[in-house]
């Protein structure tokens, strides 16, 4: 289990995040479905060792968009054990205590952002496509357009992610892309190195949400074993690779 220490400064708000010794959460990697039943049977685990009531979770099947929804109360539990119940999208966003979003990482930006006052919680991720939709920004702006939520009082935190270190593209479609150029940097003559954490804290600052609020883990999942990696791992048997969780909730 790991948490953003930061963001454990604020009682009513529960977050964590899976590694991998709680094994595989995902039911499905690169399109392939694996043993559900041992995803189902490591999901129920890691909840019951957490603390969460699996049946007051939500799950998310990302579709590497940018759509932000509230849950589908009919989905509720149910899309923990069924996988073709799942959300297909890229963001929750609710003002309930005691329900618990899930969403499935690795490498990809889990964004936790938090208005303690309203109360409202949205859980985005964000991958290179969510990222060059600027996901983060409509996230924020969502959560003041639903809910009132003041932009200077929200809370943000980008959980484990690949770093800029760890994720190099060769010859990147967004290298001609004038709002990619800051975060952009070229190594050698044909890879880049891609910095989604820096576009990502950029667009939560353009959106109003105030420096001092963002709280960045310095977990790298390219480097860190500990959890896994779709950028490192992919060329390994679908067998030995996995994703791990972020589980957040209002308490």
């Amino acid at each position: 289990m790991y948490q953003i220490p930061e963001l454990l400064k604020f009682p009513k708000l529960f977050h964590t995040f899976s590694t991998k010794a709680d094994g595989n959460m995902a039911n499905s990697i690169l399109g392939r479905v694996v043993n559900f039943d041992e995803v189902i049977s490591n999901r129920e685990k890691f909840l019951s060792k957490v603390g969460v009531n699996q049946n007051k979770c939500i799950c998310m099947w990302v579709v590497h968009k940018d759509e932000i929804i509230e849950p589908d109360p009919k989905k509720i539990g149910i899309s923990m054990k069924d996988y073709k119940k799942a959300m297909k999208v890229d963001g929750l966003i609710t003002n309930k205590k005691n329900l618990y979003l899930f969403v499935l990482i690795a490498d990809c930006l889990p964004i936790i952002l938090y208005d303690l006052k309203v109360p409202a919680l949205t859980l985005v991720h964000a991958g290179w496509r969510g990222v060059d939709l600027k996901i983060a920004k409509k996230a924020v702006i969502k959560m003041h357009e639903k809910y009132g939520s003041n932009i200077t009082d929200i809370i943000a935190g980008i959980g484990p992610s690949v770093h800029k270190e760890s994720f190099l593209k060769e010859n990147p479609s967004q290298k001609s892309d004038p709002k990619w150029q800051s975060y952009l940097t070229k190594i050698g003559e044909t890879k880049y190195q891609v910095d989604l954490i820096g576009f990502v804290k950029k667009q939560l600052e353009d959106s109003g949400v105030l420096p001092k609020n963002i709280f960045v883990s310095d977990v790298d999942t390219g480097s860190d074993e500990r959890f896994y990696s779709h950028n490192r791992d992919k060329n390994l048997p679908v067998s030995q690779q996995g994703r791990f969780c972020c589980v957040v909730g209002m308490l």
